[in-house]
């Protein structure tokens, strides 16, 4: 069925009438009178009934609010809850009318949210706060945090939205917990750099956003961080000649939106991945690889790569080299890579099909393309026809998106190519910028009855009726669809 932004076309195989099942009917069973929670001696009150650890693990899964009005069902469930590790979240509270309050009315807000973490009995083992627009009391931020530390804190989402300048520093205390295995900290900022050479000693996870750094902090910061496996830097400004030695790092997102003015992010100048032999993911954000140096020495386990440029500065392993003063990208078919499954790749005039060409026979188990920018100039048309299949589309390739499709010649060209050879191929999303493009190319001879796979679904959508949290690249385009 064809709609006005969109069209979606299906090409499976026969089936076979043989092959269904025909449904038995079975006669219902008998119901049984048991009421649960119950008080009537009658009835049977089995989860009442159940030990304090099972009860407990049953309001682990439920949220705050609910779990606790659970103590309202009789007094055998009325201090379970307090029991249960809590796992505060302000989004399911409803404080968002917070933001629009005057000082005093934050500040009793944040005093109250003290006295619960104080008199919590049980543990606190996660705990996000994000609705805080204005400046805060350092003393009454600290005095919570250092609570959190002594109730066994292992996740915190520490935002200050709004608050510019007037960063928030962490306190000791947040530094040295040593439960704590994931951290998600914005607007905030790091003492000197003597303290931070002994924080986090069982941090996993790391998210950096608005945070000010300098290349000295960060290197002190992840020479203490010994057991960090994912490190994010997003939109953190300071850092110019960042190093990343970490021997158990497995993914690395490094993502710089702003440039440039007051207030706004600065891209590092260079990132360097000198040994981090476990990484599998690294991810640059779209602005961030086109003005920034980058350099990865150890790719032998690497399964995510985006967004790679062919005209960055950039050299991955072996396999891609283009120094600050080279023309063109070199590339060794010899020394592929092929633990990569998904990569990104972003397109910037002048493009070279050639060039491209040669880039993605190095991934031959790529079963993941993302490919944001027209590759549709006039000049390449014809040229896919010519190519011989890529290693990838025999057994891996199972998906393709193109991002800011023109409906040119060449770029439909390059989606023929992929119908016509990948013989796993499960969907194809062409993301259209105008309606008017999207309304033609729905119209073009795709070569679908060409198509090598049983199971292809071509999808043909207008940007806005692109949803982008189905694209897992999203928050690394340098503007949104």
């Amino acid at each position: 069925m064809h709609h006005p932004s969109s069209s979606r076309r299906r090409v499976r195989p026969p089936s076979d009438p043989q092959s269904q099942l025909h449904h038995l009917s079975l006669p219902r069973p008998e119901r049984r009178s048991v009421v649960y929670g119950a008080s009537d001696q009658n009835q049977t009150d089995l989860i009442s009934n159940l030990p304090d650890c099972l009860l407990c693990s049953i309001l682990s899964l439920l949220p705050i609010r609910d779990a606790i009005r659970t103590s309202a069902l009789s007094s055998r469930w009325r201090d379970l809850w307090k029991l249960n590790p809590l796992h505060f979240d302000d989004s399911t509270i409803g404080f968002g009318h917070l933001n629009t309050c005057k000082t005093r009315a934050r500040l009793r807000y944040f005093e109250a949210l003290v006295s619960v973490a104080s008199a919590h009995p049980g543990p606190i083992h996660s705990f996000c706060i994000s609705i805080l627009t204005k400046p805060v009391v350092q003393y009454n931020v600290d005095n919570l945090m250092e609570i959190l530390t002594r109730k066994g804190l292992r996740d915190l989402s520490l935002s200050f939205i709004g608050l510019g300048q007037l960063r928030y520093r962490l306190p000791f205390s947040l530094l040295q917990c040593q439960t704590l295995r994931k951290a998600s900290l914005s607007d905030c900022f790091f003492p000197p750099s003597p303290v931070v050479n002994s924080c986090f000693p069982n941090l996993r996870e790391l998210t950096l956003e608005f945070v000010f750094l300098w290349d000295h902090l960060l290197q002190c910061l992840l020479e203490s961080c010994k057991q960090l496996e994912v490190l994010q830097l997003i939109n953190c400004s300071g850092l110019q000649y960042v190093r990343i030695n970490c021997a158990k790092l497995q993914k690395f997102t490094i993502h710089e939106r702003y440039q440039g003015g007051y207030g706004e992010v600065v891209h590092a100048k260079e990132v360097v991945i000198e040994d981090a032999p476990e990484l599998r993911s690294l991810r640059f954000g779209e602005s961030t690889v086109n003005c920034t140096r980058i350099s990865v020495r150890n790719v032998q386990k690497l399964e995510v790569l985006g967004f790679f440029s062919m005209n960055a500065t950039m050299r991955i392993g072996k396999t891609f080299s283009k120094p600050y003063n080279q023309h063109e990208m070199s590339v060794n078919q010899s020394m592929g890579l092929p633990t990569v499954k998904k990569l990104a790749i972003a397109v910037i005039s002048p493009f070279n099909c050639s060039l491209l060409s040669k880039v993605l026979r190095c991934f031959p188990c790529l079963e993941t393309l993302y490919i944001k920018g027209s590759i549709g100039q006039d000049q390449h048309i014809g040229f896919w026809e010519q190519q011989a299949p890529f290693a990838f589309c025999e057994h891996h390739l199972k998906s393709v998106t193109m991002i800011q499709f023109c409906g040119q010649g060449a770029e439909v060209e390059f989606v023929k190519f992929f119908v016509e050879h990948g013989q796993v191929l499960e969907r194809i999303t062409l993301v259209c910028e105008d309606r008017p493009t999207a309304d033609r190319v729905t119209t073009r001879e795709l070569c679908l009855e060409n198509h090598a796979s049983m199971h292809l679904e071509i999808e043909i959508l207008h940007k806005f009726d692109f949803i982008p949290d189905s694209c897992e690249w999203a928050s690394l385009f340098y503007t949104s669809l």
